[in-house]
């Protein structure tokens, strides 16, 4: 067993570890950094790219990509109690679209 003395000197060893260790500066990343930070910015964003709408809309012009809420199907009967504690009906998937006036096309 370790005497008190050398158990003092260890509990005071981790605690100025622990404070040297929390006083460190952590690295920036909101933002890309000056002269080729860009690719990890752009690795830490979520969620999907847009796609190339060129070509996708027909002869429409212009062809630009647009988030979509895919419509909300109501469920009727008997399935449609048993699934209702199970959904959170304000919870949808969006998807991107080219959109063209008011008509949308798959990319």
């Amino acid at each position: 067993m370790a005497s008190p003395s050398n158990l003092l000197k260890l509990v005071i060893a981790v605690a100025v570890a622990a404070v040297f260790s929390l006083s460190l500066p952590l690295p920036a990343l909101s933002a890309p950094a000056a002269g080729g930070g860009e690719s990890l910015w752009k690795k830490m964003v979520l969620g999907s790219k847009p796609p190339r709408c060129v070509g996708k809309c027909l002869n429409c012009r212009p062809c630009t990509a647009s988030l979509v809420v895919p419509e909300h199907r109501e469920r009727k009967g008997f399935e449609a109690d048993l699934n209702r504690r199970e959904e959170d009906d304000s919870y949808y998937l969006l998807h991107w679209k080219c959109k063209c006036g008011n008509k949308l096309y798959q990319p």
